[in-house]
């Protein structure tokens, strides 16, 4: 038994790094929310240079910006990834094996974690030999139409183990089909890995080592944390999405997205002219019904707890940030010029119809 002078028992400390390439005040939603839920640091790789960004989150504590690749990709010949889920990987598996942390996440910008329960003291009850906690998904879906006052808004559905059998009689067999156990996104969550081991941290599942295939450490999954993915803060981001990963598929590159995602990049590209069409698609994939919500309902498949990430964005930024569908859509635009341009004149895909406003 420890005498009374014995330090006390420090809890475990988490963090989590993400490689980034959005608009500004995501990020800085991003950040402020995942600093009010007790992060202790957050690494944000920019994969490309963005001085809003580093005006906006240069300074504050416990954040870390990085410039991907910063060290010259040593461990990959010197050579940038061209597919930005490699530079992902290599920059999350770099801050895994350099952290002082005791356990890291990756997740995207538009993946937020939800806490249901003391993080630290599930971290503290993970016994040795327990290497990873999986972060199970849930995917913000717009419920009334409405895409609410700002880019969080909406419920969260969750993914549905038997969606095979249920999905067509839930969205009907075509909309079924375009979804991964009923969601228009990723079903299978995000991955918080023990540091300082040597482990590689890839883009859903931790490994080894390099040399495995596939990940080979036990894990359990998490009670206390949940992750939050919005595929598409607005209507205009998710079509953007869709368009730029078809293009991959269309030019006959290797994707590691799955059938029912590639499904949606096929149906993007070929409605790319027709803004009716990609709203159509949107609906389709992000947004339910009351009917729907009622059948979801019963599944045990829709939760309506709300997030706080806009009062915790105003308490760190004040109005330096505006979370505002249409001030997003705005700053998109911006943001991907160049890849707008690319989009109409490959397949004459115009931004505008589809804004906020």
């Amino acid at each position: 038994m420890p005498d009374d002078d014995s330090p006390p028992t420090q809890p475990p400390r988490w963090g989590v790094v993400a490689t980034v390439d959005e608009p500004a005040a995501l990020l800085a939603a991003w950040v402020a929310h995942h600093l009010a839920i007790g992060a202790s640091e957050l690494h944000l790789f920019l994969d490309r240079p963005n001085p809003e960004v580093e005006l906006l989150l240069t300074g504050i504590p416990k954040v870390i910006l990085h410039r991907s690749g910063e060290d010259g990709w040593k461990d990959r010949g010197g050579k940038r990834p061209d597919r930005h889920q490699a530079r992902q990987s290599y920059n999350a598996t770099r801050i895994l094996g350099e952290t002082t942390l005791d356990w890291l996440i990756h997740c995207d910008a538009d993946e937020f974690l939800r806490l249901d329960a003391s993080f630290e003291d599930e971290l503290a009850r993970v016994p040795e030999g327990i290497e990873w906690l999986l972060l199970t998904v849930e995917e913000r879906v717009w419920t009334g139409g409405d895409i609410g006052a700002d880019i969080f808004a909406g419920a969260f559905r969750l993914p549905l183990s038997d969606f095979g059998l249920i999905g067509p009689a839930l969205y009907g067999a075509e909309r079924a089909e375009r979804l991964n156990s009923g969601l228009s996104g990723h079903d299978v969550g995000k991955a918080c890995v023990r540091a300082g081991r040597g482990y590689v941290l890839n883009i859903h599942r931790p490994a080894s080592s390099r040399k495995a295939t596939g990940c080979d450490l036990r894990s359990r999954r998490s009670e206390a944390v949940r992750l939050l993915h919005f595929n598409g803060m607005t209507r205009l981001q998710y079509i953007m999405k869709m368009l730029r990963r078809g293009l991959v598929v269309l030019d006959g590159l290797s994707s590691p997205s799955s059938k029912a995602r590639k499904l949606q990049f096929g149906h993007a590209i070929a409605n790319a002219r027709d803004p009716e069409a990609m709203t159509t698609l949107w609906r389709d994939m992000q947004a339910v019904s009351a009917e729907e919500l009622l059948m979801l309902e019963e599944l045990g498949g829709i939760t309506y707890a709300g997030t706080s990430i806009q009062a915790e964005t105003q308490a760190l930024f004040g109005d330096r940030v505006d979370l505002s569908p249409a001030a997003f859509d705005r700053a998109l635009v911006a943001h991907e010029a160049d890849a707008l341009a690319l989009l109409d004149q490959r397949i004459g895909f115009d931004p505008r119809p589809l804004m906020a406003r």
